[in-house]
């Protein structure tokens, strides 16, 4: 109890910051390559825009040997709504990559945030998988949401996350942090 008092011992459940990085128009891609030793890991993307006017999605990889999967090795599902109260779903058993943040582009005053779990990384004898919830604003559009979840359907311990453009351009502006979950 003495430890916790004086924030000298990290209690279960705790979040523990692993990286930040800040975009800054200069890569379409940032890795995250230290996972440490957590079983669940928290990603958050805070005011999100890219550097085109094309809306695309910033989605993630698992990194397998320090390679980002490309492969149709994941699958999701997510649901997608908007102000207007219109709503619709979107689904594949043969994907690229971990679907993410929609929407995201670099109309005035556009902001795309949201937050993902991923489960498993770094166990080599399960699946990956991946939660995630987004909120998207533009001037042009009513706000937008989705959330769904990701599996990455190869059992294999992954050394880092690619968040990236999914198209083309870069991320031009905004923070993402990576986060592990304390459970032991």
């Amino acid at each position: 109890r003495y430890l916790m008092d004086y924030q000298q011992w990290s209690g279960v459940g705790t979040l523990e910051l692993i990286k930040t990085i800040t975009a800054d128009d200069s890569v379409t891609y940032y890795d995250f390559d230290n996972l440490g030793d957590y079983n669940v890991h928290f990603l958050t993307a805070n005011n999100i825009q890219a550097a085109s006017t094309t809306a695309q999605n910033l989605d993630i990889r698992v990194k397998i040997g320090g390679t980002a999967d490309a492969g149709a090795n994941y699958q999701f599902a997510q649901q997608l709504g908007n102000g207007a109260g219109t709503f619709s779903e979107s689904k594949s058993t043969s994907f690229s990559q971990f679907i993410w943040l929609p929407n995201v582009d670099n109309e005035t005053n556009a902001a795309a945030n949201g937050y993902a779990y991923i489960y498993n990384a770094t166990d080599s004898t399960k699946y990956t998988f991946g939660t995630f919830q987004t909120v998207i604003k533009q001037d042009i559009h009513t706000p937008r949401i989705s959330f769904g979840s990701n599996v990455f359907t190869t059992a294999n311990q992954c050394s880092g996350l690619r968040v990236f453009m999914a198209d083309t351009g870069n991320v031009a502006s905004g923070t993402v942090s990576l986060y592990g979950i304390r459970y032991s």
